[in-house]
């Protein structure tokens, strides 16, 4: 089945998955479970520890471990050093043969965030981004694969002066921009990101506008990246600013136990409220529609039963 046929058959499940479960199949797993999630500070860490819990109350133990993100998640995941991983939907398309999908969670805003006090060397758009000092990401972070993409899309990576990449974990990357060692970093995560907060209250910051890399990277992706903007307000900025949008998918390998990939979908749909991190103002998923489309990624199986099961 195609790619688009497969989605089209899912989205007709999609309607009825708020409806209660009266009865489960097989009872959630005993068995203690991993989760890679991602930096501390960062959205999928977030996620984790309010998934951790949720499922703590459906009998399922969850551990959550602190990861540089997608790649490396998708590394743990393949090792069989996790059971679970989250990965943005480029990384799981470009590293993900083999594996299954649980769901298509929520929505991750790529942010390239500079200071705003920065006078004559201000950097308004993407093309000031050249020649100057640019942190992608963590390393094994799935910002990182998003970012050379972007800057690829804009002209940047093979223009007469490209930027001077390096790879910085969040922490790092914050006290590198206040101290003026980089000029810029990009940042895969949720509106807004505390720790990018925090800084915004001590030093203004400013984002950059993506939406000019937007077309050649959706004509090159399909699927994968979406039109986003972040509000004004956010991080004390007073205009909003488009970004870049992206996907981010729960992971398992297929031998995930049966009852283990049930529970954890009867989750994600009768507990959702509750997985959106505090404080967020961002686009969140966590709907019918959305969980079950996972792109090229085939859903676990008994994922797949669970979703329509609870279609009706």
């Amino acid at each position: 089945m195609t790619a688009v046929s497969r989605r089209a058959a899912l989205l007709g499940i999609a309607a009825g998955l708020a409806l209660p479960l009266t009865a489960c199949a097989n009872e959630a797993s005993e068995a203690r479970i991993r989760m890679a999630c991602g930096e501390p500070g960062g959205l999928y860490l977030q996620f984790g520890e309010l998934l951790r819990d949720v499922l703590e109350r459906r009998g399922i133990a969850l551990d959550v471990l602190a990861s540089n993100g997608s790649a490396e998640n998708l590394a743990l995941l393949r090792r069989g050093d996790a059971d679970l991983a989250l990965a943005l939907a480029d990384s799981a398309e470009q590293q993900g043969a083999g594996l299954a999908a649980i769901g298509q969670v929520y929505q991750n805003y790529l942010q390239c965030v500079v200071r705003a006090d920065v006078g004559a060397r201000r950097i308004a758009d993407l093309a000031d981004l050249a020649g100057r000092r640019v942190s992608i990401g963590a390393p094994g972070s799935g910002s990182s694969l998003t970012t050379r993409r972007v800057l690829r899309a804009a002209g940047l990576l093979d223009g007469p002066e490209p930027p001077e990449l390096g790879q910085h974990p969040l922490e790092d990357a914050l006290r590198a921009l206040e101290a003026g060692r980089i000029d810029a970093f990009f940042w895969s995560g949720g509106i807004p990101t505390p720790k990018i907060a925090e800084l915004g209250a001590r030093t203004p910051l400013a984002l950059v506008d993506l939406d000019p890399a937007l077309a050649r990277l959706s004509s090159a992706d399909p699927g994968q990246y979406l039109p986003a903007r972040v509000p004004a307000g956010v991080y004390g900025i007073p205009d909003p600013t488009s970004t870049i949008g992206i996907p981010n998918l729960l992971l398992a390998r297929p031998e995930l136990a049966d009852a283990t990939a049930q529970g954890i979908v009867d989750a994600l749909i009768d507990d959702a409220p509750s997985l959106v991190p505090a404080g967020s103002v961002g686009v969140q998923f966590l709907t019918g529609a959305s969980l079950i489309d996972t792109g090229t990624l085939p859903l676990h199986l008994a994922a797949k039963r669970r979703y329509r099961e609870r279609a009706g």
